[in-house]
């Protein structure tokens, strides 16, 4: 774990000794400290809870440390953990052109937070495009009485589509004996379609949390990891286009 208080400090010493290098003035100086520390603010403040108040003009909660997260972490982050990707890649781009700000803890605090944002961004996509929407909002809302009401309305589908498949099954009975095997052959492909579609998202989803399940140290191996984004990226995965320049930056480093 990091937080932005450890990060903050690091940084206004490392732009210190930077600043000292170049033999900058005081102007300069405090201004080489600024732009460290609005890096990392930024990095912070692209990250936040969502209201989770009845009052709506509660601020969000900004967050002031990260920890490598878990699948317990998932469904809670999935329904109030929002990310500014926007502000967050140009924070990321920021900090690579600053190549004197550069650290492990930055390094991973970046890359975790990068891969992280693309996992759940890519999870919800997935939900929103394969659950039905009542059933999608209700988990999404995360209250118990919406999930409830949603899982009734479901089970009256079900019962519903149910009865509609014997109903037709009765009726092109009669007409041929093709009829009711088409019928059957037609459901058939239909459910063999939405296991098919399931098994590659899950896929999808497996590759993206096994790539951000190797960042859980702030020593990495970056040759491993470039290989399991391009192998995520294989299956579906879009990641954020400063992921690869700072992997492919750390991997050459490492190969040296």
């Amino acid at each position: 774990m990091v937080t932005k208080a450890e990060l903050l400090k690091q940084a206004t010493h490392q732009a210190l000794i930077e600043a000292n290098k170049r033999h900058l003035g005081n102007s300069a100086k405090e201004q080489l400290q600024t732009e460290a520390q609005a890096i990392i603010a930024d990095i912070f403040g692209s990250i936040h809870w969502k209201n989770t108040e009845n009052d709506p003009e509660a601020p969000p909660k900004i967050l002031t440390a990260w920890h490598h997260r878990t699948l317990n972490d998932r469904e809670p982050d999935w329904h109030n953990l929002s990310f500014a990707k926007e502000k967050l890649q140009q924070a990321a781009e920021r900090y690579l052109q600053a190549s004197w700000l550069h650290s492990p803890e930055l390094d991973w605090l970046l890359l975790n937070t990068l891969v992280y944002g693309d996992y759940l961004t890519t999870l919800d996509t997935v939900r929103a495009r394969t659950m039905p929407f009542s059933r999608y909002e209700s988990k999404k809302s995360g209250k118990t009485s919406f999930r409830v009401l949603a899982e009734v309305w479901r089970g009256a589908l079900l019962i519903l589509k149910i009865t509609a498949w014997f109903i037709i099954f009765a009726a092109v009975s009669p007409a041929s004996p093709i009829g009711p095997l088409l019928w059957i052959g037609i459901t058939g492909w239909w459910l063999w379609r939405k296991w098919a579609i399931r098994r590659k998202n899950n896929t999808l989803l497996n590759s993206i949390l096994s790539t951000y399940g190797m960042l859980n140290a702030t020593e990495q191996n970056w040759p491993k990891i470039h290989e399991k984004l391009e192998k995520s990226e294989e299956l579906g995965a879009i990641w954020n286009p400063t992921i690869y320049p700072l992997v492919e930056e750390r991997r050459r480093a490492y190969l040296l």
